[in-house]
Formats: C-alpha cells, structure tokens, sequence
C-alpha cells in the first residue's frame, strides 16, 4: 500500500512539473519566435539554404562552363584546326568522348574558317548570318568576354531548350578559331530546382544581369518573365541587381516575402531564395497548437503508464541484481547473501551441507577456435544440465567466467559425489551445437562437505583446492576433500 501511494504521488509530481514546465517553455518560445522569425531567416535559414543550393548547382551549372573552358584551350582542337580541318570523324570523336565523359547534354565546336557545326554524330550544318537559329555564333565572335552563357534551342537534339556554354577559341597567335562549349537540358534544371523547391519549402530561381528570370522550379514565377514584372520586387529589383550577396524585404499581395540573392560569377547568374514570412508564422502557431495537444494526449498516457513503468523496472532491477545474464543462473553477490543464510541454517539443525566448485576443461579453446559467441553457447547449456540436475533447494551460482558452484543442501558427500557424477556424464557426453558445429566438453569438480564450526572462507578454500587437484590429475575428474 505504501509503495502505491509512493507510485502515485510520484506520478502527480512529474506530471505538474511536466505541465508547467512544457507550458512554460513552449509559450515563451512560441512569442520569442514569432519576434525573431524574420531575424533567423534573413540571417540564418536563408543564406544556409542559398549556399547549400548553390553547391549543389555547381555540380550541374559550373562544370560544364569549366568542362567549356578547357575544350576552348585543348591543343588537340587547335591543331585539327590549323591543319585544315581534315577527317571530321576526329573532331566528331573528341566531342562525342567529352559529351559521354562529362554527362552533358551536348557538345559542340563551330569553325570560323569553315563555319561548319560540328557535333558528336558529325557535321550538323554550315551556319549562316542570314539564318535567326545562328546568329548566336556570329555574336559570340564579336563578343569581347572570352564566354557567354545563351539559352537557345539545340537542332541537334529536336530543338530541346537547352543552356549553352559558348567560348571563344583562339591559337597561339590569338587568332579567332570559332565557339567550342557544352549544353545542358533545361528540362533536367527545371526538375533540379522544383526538387529543391520541396526540399526546403522556398521560391528559387535564377537571374541574369538584366533581371530577365532564365531557370525556375514549379513556383508561383513559373509563368513570369522578369522580376521587373513582379508586384513588389520590381521596386527593388535595380538595387538587388547591383549587390552579389545580399538580404532583401518586399510585400506582395498582402504576403510579406523574405529574400536572400547569390550571385554565381562562373555562370553571371543570379541566385534567388525566397521565403514567406507569414507562411513561416503560421507554421509556428500550427506546430505550438499541436505540441498542446500532443502534450495533453502524453500527459493522460503518462499518469497510466508511470505506476506501470516503475512497478516493471523495479521487478526488473530486482531480477537483474540477482541473475547472471548470460546463464540466468543467480549470480556472485545474489549467491553470496543466499548461501549464508544455507550455512546458517546447517549449523542450526547439524545438517549436512555440501559444496561442488566446478570448472570447464580448456574453455579457452573453445572462444579460440569458434568464437565467444560458441563459449557463451556452452556456458548456457552447462547451466541447463545444471538446473536440471540439482533440486530447488540447491543453490546453482555462475561463480566467474568458466566456474560453477552448487550448494547442496541437506546432502551428504555420497549423494553429493553421485550428484557430481551426474553431472559431470551428462556435460561429457552432450554436444552443444553452435552453427554447424557440435562442441563438446568437461568438467572437473572439486567437493567439500560443510564442516559447522568453519568460516565460510575455508569451506570455499576447500573446495577450490579440491577443483584445482582434478585439474591436474587429469580434468574431467571429481576430488573431494
């Protein structure tokens, strides 16, 4: 009766300073983070979710340009020019190596001299001034960056929308050579950036200098053109073009957007990562309402499951300071407190008590040659025999390791080395099977019977020095002393 009012008054205090304090915190964090949201995403969330982004596109946005950059230097294309163009299959063969090499979606080189269009299948065409699908080429030659990044449709490739990396080539004697770069699928950047769009539940796309949007994901800008044209950026969109790396605020259709701009230079492009502050809020009222009720649902779980859970643990604790884990036999200190009031017992009414301290033979073998894990099987199976073989008012004890002790109570030295006997024929002659193996081992036993005027230290001394004479004699053996 006392140990349930204990219970139960212990479970009326965890449960009110559970409340209380569960209250407690979540209300002051709930205020404390509707003040600071905008903080921690202007400074926190947002520019670790740009920079995290922007390592990813990197991958995919700046290796080709550096893949383009050293296809513009390759020696091997200025010497196949300079010799006249001879056998296209070459040049088609290193476009085709690099394209399969690199994973791009295309690669390309479009001579000066010649003004063919040379691809991995071969020569696509000869560009002209005169045709709109090629005027990119005779742009790029007046171009006095040594790149442009251009999104055009690729003829090569059923006009797919496609991100070209076009750089200039020269020789040695800076002579213009023609344009030499790679492509890469619009479509699989779209996805790219839709899936970090879920990912981090924010607004991402790409800028260039002229504030034209030329990549976005599955947003609400998916249909829009510029940021020029969008309600509230648009009057900050001159300032945000002219800082690499910044925080912005703007207010569009009574929503309040977070924004943090990256710029990548290997590609001129601008990276957008946007947030709504008001969407940020709500998610934390809806998160404060849950965590209540939730909180509420634990709290009438906890005052049934607490007397329950302690009632449990204190039986388990109970058995764990009392049996040996791997045997289940009672361990050393359970044994020690049990076999006092045995010996106690014996001198009382001058019956005869007796002692086996056993031992198994080369057990070290056997965790040599097969494992702990086969040792621990033996182990499990001795103490079986063990149990099996003794009455219930004998104590069995896991001494250490490899040794067993038994006190036999009320039994005599003959019973005692009958039972041994027993014992020690049933551990011969079974094989305990581990895996695929059949172990089989001794035991040798040493014996003493309880003399009702000696300590307890002697009786045990007796007994170890009577284990230690069947081991040399011999093991597998039983001495009494």
């Amino acid at each position: 009766m006392a140990n349930f009012l204990h219970r139960r008054k212990l479970t009326v205090i965890l449960c009110l300073l559970l409340t209380v304090s569960f209250l407690t915190v979540s209300l002051m964090s709930y205020y404390a983070s509707k003040n600071a949201i905008h903080l921690a995403l202007v400074e926190k969330e947002l520019p670790l979710t740009s920079n995290a982004i922007y390592a990813e596109l990197q991958k995919d946005l700046v290796r080709p340009f550096f893949i383009s950059s050293m296809m513009a230097t390759n020696t091997f294309l200025h010497d196949w020019v300079a010799t006249g163009e001879q056998q296209p299959e070459l040049i088609s063969r290193y476009l085709k190596e690099t394209k399969d090499t690199y994973q791009v979606f295309t690669s390309f080189f479009v001579s000066d001299k010649t003004r063919r269009y040379y691809y991995p299948q071969g020569v696509l065409k000869t560009v002209s001034p005169s045709v709109k699908a090629d005027k990119w080429f005779f742009r790029v030659r007046e171009l006095t960056e040594p790149y442009e990044i251009n999104i055009d449709y690729d003829q090569a490739h059923d006009n797919t929308l496609t991100i070209f990396m076009n750089f200039r080539v020269f020789n040695h004697q800076q002579q213009f050579l023609g344009a030499t770069g790679v492509g890469l699928s619009m479509n699989r950047l779209s996805k790219l950036l839709s899936h970090y769009e879920q990912s981090y539940q924010k607004n991402i796309y790409l800028v260039d200098s002229t504030g034209r949007i030329r990549l976005t994901g599955d947003n609400r800008l998916h249909n829009t053109r510029s940021i020029y044209q969008m309600d509230g950026l648009k009057d900050i969109a001159a300032n945000v073009l002219s800082q690499h790396s910044n925080n912005f605020q703007y207010r569009s259709q009574k929503n309040n957007y977070l924004l943090h701009v990256k710029y990548m230079p290997e590609v001129r492009l601008f990276l957008f990562v946007e947030s709504e502050e008001n969407q940020a809020i709500a998610q934390i009222r809806r998160a404060l309402y849950l965590n209540i009720a939730v909180f509420v649902l634990i709290v009438l779980a906890t005052i049934i499951l607490t007397n329950m859970t302690v009632g449990y643990y204190q039986k388990k604790l109970a058995v764990m300071a009392t049996i040996d884990h791997l045997t289940k036999l009672m361990n050393r200190q359970a044994f020690e407190a049990f076999s006092a009031n045995m010996l106690a017992d014996s001198r009382r009414h001058k019956t005869p008590l007796t002692v086996l301290m056993m031992d198994i033979d080369y057990f070290k073998k056997v965790n040599d040659s097969y494992g702990h894990a086969a040792g621990d099987k033996v182990l499990q199976g001795i103490a079986q025999i063990l149990t099996s073989t003794v009455r219930e008012a004998d104590l069995v004890c896991r001494w250490g390791g490899e040794e067993f002790v038994i006190f036999l109570n009320k039994c005599d030295v003959v019973d005692a080395e009958r039972i041994a006997e027993q014992i020690r024929t049933k551990v011969a002659t079974q094989a305990f099977e581990f895996e695929l193996y059949h172990l089989k081992v001794t035991l040798s036993t040493g014996l003493a019977s309880y003399r009702h005027d000696e300590p307890v230290q002697e009786l045990m001394a007796r007994a170890d020095n009577a284990l230690y004479e069947a081991k040399n004699s011999g093991r597998n053996s039983i001495v009494r002393h």
